[in-house]
């Protein structure tokens, strides 16, 4: 089982600046207290640019995360489903750069997050 089916990330989506996505939450990405951990929103933003990044890439390249900065703005349960919505500031041959909103079921910003994807041979 990868992480991606381990932290139950799905339906990344191209859209037409950015890319969507989906996390259901369980007692999995839960702190002790219940509330989301930040790491799985870190993790979730970081696989969710990187499947973007390789749905843009030309066959025989590859997207590895190569910087993440996130600033965590509001506490939410672990519990429904977590949702980002991207925007793809900058593409070239070697690197993508992606700004994600990450929202809980009631649409409420809980992260933004910048992911920059270095772009290798495979």
């Amino acid at each position: 089982m990868t992480l991606i089916d381990q932290l139950q990330i799905s339906n990344v989506q191209l859209t037409k600046n950015g890319f969507t996505a989906q996390m259901q939450l369980s007692f999995f990405h839960a702190q002790p207290q219940g509330y989301l951990n930040g790491g799985a929103t870190l993790a979730f933003a970081e696989i969710a640019s990187g499947m973007a990044s390789n749905l843009l890439i030309e066959k025989g390249f590859f997207a590895v995360g190569k910087a993440i900065h996130a600033n965590h703005l509001a506490p939410t349960k672990a519990s429904g489903i977590l949702k980002a919505q991207a925007i793809l500031l900058h593409k070239s041959p070697h690197n993508h750069l992606w700004e994600l909103s990450i929202l809980n079921d009631q649409n409420k910003l809980i992260s933004k997050i910048t992911v920059e994807n270095a772009i290798i041979k495979n």
